[in-house]
């Protein structure tokens, strides 16, 4: 059976394309694609060789990784003479990433931030539960889990490209949910949310203006993202995932 044909070796080519794909993103279209269509051709290559020379396959798939390790350097400096033209030939559009992606980054710190306050309340309720102090099982605990998963989800969803907007319309429920649950839950086991909620005046307004201010930051998020739903080649990888078809 030819080496193009076995799965060591399309496991290889999948692990290969998949760091390709993610050190040329956002760069030139024309660079990318080169450097795509060079892989490819070198990975076909390869292959041929490996059947004239009567290589298994499973050598052929250890030498394709380790030889992507090794290349991986030289990769990081390409991509960075890439970004470097992109800032001489166009510094608006330069800029212009450099904001996206700081964008990105608060959205989804601010994200990592809702989700990692659902996970504390829920380690504040399983430790209460297991002192004795409430009792397990309750419809709140219930609900800050499940919001609490649903951030899990919202955060995956933001990690690809393609799904990114909808995640964030997806974290505005647990955004309600974490901060309104959440509070109400440690209001009966923590000493100091219950003392707060005693002796400061505008609790109650402090914690609905940050579910209002979240529910609208994810909003906002989502119409940030949303254009790249619409404008998003569709896929760029398509040339490494049909190596094997160069083959017939």
């Amino acid at each position: 059976m030819s080496v193009l044909k076995t799965a060591p070796y399309h496991r290889a080519v999948g692990r290969v394309s998949r760091w390709c794909r993610w050190y040329t993103r956002d760069l030139d279209a024309v660079a990318a694609d080169e450097r795509r269509d060079e892989l490819a051709s070198d990975l076909y290559e390869h292959a041929i060789w490996a059947d004239e020379s009567g290589v298994p396959p499973r050598t052929v798939a250890r030498a394709i990784v380790v030889r992507a390790l090794r290349g991986a350097p030289a990769d990081l400096v390409w991509r960075h003479s890439q970004r470097t033209n992109l800032a001489l030939a166009d510094p608006v559009g330069f800029r212009r990433l450099r904001v996206n992606r700081a964008v990105s980054a608060l959205i989804v710190t601010v994200a990592a931030g809702v989700l990692g306050w659902g996970m504390f309340v829920l380690t504040r309720i399983a430790l209460s539960v297991l002192g004795g102090d409430i009792r397990p099982g309750s419809e709140t605990a219930w609900g800050v889990l499940a919001f609490t998963a649903s951030a899990v989800a919202a955060l995956l969803l933001m990690s690809r490209r393609r799904s990114r907007a909808v995640g964030a319309l997806l974290m505005i429920a647990p955004s309600f949910g974490l901060v309104y649950l959440g509070l109400y839950q440690l209001y009966s086991i923590s000493a100091t949310v219950g003392a707060l909620t005693f002796s400061m005046p505008g609790w109650n307004m402090a914690r609905n203006s940050m579910i209002a201010g979240l529910t609208f930051f994810f909003i906002a998020a989502a119409v940030w993202w949303w254009p790249d739903q619409r404008t998003l080649p569709a896929d760029r990888g398509t040339r490494l995932r049909t190596i094997g078809e160069m083959a017939r």
